[in-house]
């Protein structure tokens, strides 16, 4: 995985805020083994670079709300496009080829389901 864009403090300090749930950010650097000092700084955007990869590991492995490592690594700058497009094509199309094998009751079962979804995002 190479660094291939920019580090994005707002966004990283996004991921931090929603990382910690309801720990404050001590008990958060506490969680992770790493200085409140340092969690602060990424936490308020103040930190020019990104952190390196060792302390985001220790980010995602305590984060709270689904955050994970490749939601930091992004936010870092660091990204493997190609691997990533691949796969999203070659999932679309699975997922394409599996809903066109549906029958017209399951196909509208999914449909229902995906509004639902899409109107519960709030709740």
């Amino acid at each position: 995985m190479k660094k291939t864009r920019s580090f994005n403090k707002k966004i990283f300090a996004l991921l931090i805020e929603k990382a910690k749930g309801e720990r404050t950010t001590k008990q958060f650097a506490n969680d992770c083994g790493i200085s409140y000092v340092q969690l602060h700084k990424l936490e308020l955007a103040n930190q020019e670079n990104a952190p390196g990869i060792k302390l985001m590991t220790k980010l995602a492995n305590n984060s709270a709300g689904g955050i994970e490592l490749e939601d930091y690594l992004l936010a870092a700058g660091y990204s493997d496009e190609n691997e990533k497009e691949m796969n999203i094509k070659k999932r679309s199309f699975n997922i394409q080829d599996m809903y066109d094998n549906l029958t017209s009751n399951q196909q509208k079962t999914v449909y229902d389901f995906m509004d639902f979804l899409l109107n519960c995002k709030g709740v």
